[in-house]
């Protein structure tokens, strides 16, 4: 699908906000947590979680939380990045109009 992302200025200032188009996968998947309360073991959930994945020799450069994207015309925040050590990254996102996002 494609997408355009944006580095942060407040990452990179060297790259200047510039947006990049590529191609990536974008998905939610569902992740199980574990909710810990008082004085028990915790509980299971299971929570969707949006995420991007990326070749990253498609974008130049290393991806970085709070980093933006743009897939179809809504805004997504990268929250977490996670690198595979073989070229490829997955993004964990936030959407735009999420208010803790940002």
């Amino acid at each position: 699908m494609p997408i355009v992302y944006t580095p942060s200025l407040d990452n990179r200032m060297e790259l200047g906000g510039s947006p990049v188009s590529l191609t990536g996968i974008f998905d939610e998947r569902q992740e199980e947590v574990t909710i810990l309360s008082a004085g028990s073991e915790g509980m299971g959930a299971v929570i969707p979680r949006l995420v991007l994945e990326i070749r990253i020799s498609d974008l130049g450069f290393d991806p970085m939380a709070g980093d933006e994207v743009t897939i179809s015309g809504l805004n997504y925040r990268v929250r977490e990045v996670r690198t595979d050590g073989a070229g490829m990254a997955v993004l964990h996102l936030a959407r735009g109009e999420d208010p803790f996002a940002f």
